[in-house]
């Protein structure tokens, strides 16, 4: 893989820094929107699968990691050896030349992208990428319901409060009114007695 996937390659070797907008894997690099163009109609790259570099970057680690290129004699694989389950490029084919059924890498890609087990994996991982969708729908109908249904709660706990407090503020006025009634007795009786007891007083003067 290479490492600046998000640099024209072409540019970059002319000295130019432009943006890749897809990435062509048997090139093994990225394209600007330009190069993109002359990449689609040249003869020796018109039939090249590109990828826009926002699903390119979003792949799996483990599929960005392998190399297009034989570490060996750095160039492009083109066959593969089922004897030895590996990729080989032109060099490579002279230390496999007791090797039967060396196939080439296009035509094996062909082979497995019009196979009925290929197509059956991509209509299972559509149905993954559906099932997904719909999970993450649902997730956040949930949130959403789950914040709805928080304010619902909110707003019944400050009614509860409202409710209790004018409770609490009706019993403080029947209290103090009570103890007003009581002081106002409890003077009228104590003053009865005062009153009581200076006359008694003056009577035995």
């Amino acid at each position: 893989m290479a490492t600046n996937w998000g640099i024209c390659g072409i540019c970059e070797n002319l000295q130019i820094t432009k943006p890749s907008v897809v990435w062509c894997s048997e090139c093994d690099e990225g394209l600007c929107g330009d190069c993109k163009k002359h990449h689609a109609v040249s003869k020796a790259s018109k039939n090249h699968e590109t990828v826009s570099i926002a699903k390119y970057k979003n792949l799996p680690t483990e599929v960005l990691q392998i190399s297009q290129t034989c570490k060996l004699h750095n160039e492009k694989y083109e066959l593969f050896c089922a004897k030895h389950d590996c990729p080989c490029c032109k060099k490579c084919v002279k230390s496999h030349n007791d090797c039967k059924g060396l196939t080439d890498i296009n035509e094996l890609i062909k082979n497995v992208k019009t196979s009925n087990a290929f197509n059956e994996i991509e209509q299972t991982l559509q149905e993954v990428v559906e099932n997904i969708k719909r999970l993450r729908t649902n997730r956040n109908k949930n949130l959403k319901s789950i914040g709805n249904k928080k304010r619902e709660i909110e707003s019944e706990i400050k009614q509860t409060r409202i409710q209790v407090n004018h409770h609490l503020d009706k019993l403080q006025d029947g209290l103090i009114k009570e103890l007003m009634t009581v002081e106002q007795r409890e003077k009228k009786q104590n003053r009865k007695i005062i009153d009581y007891s200076e006359t008694e007083g003056k009577r035995y003067h």
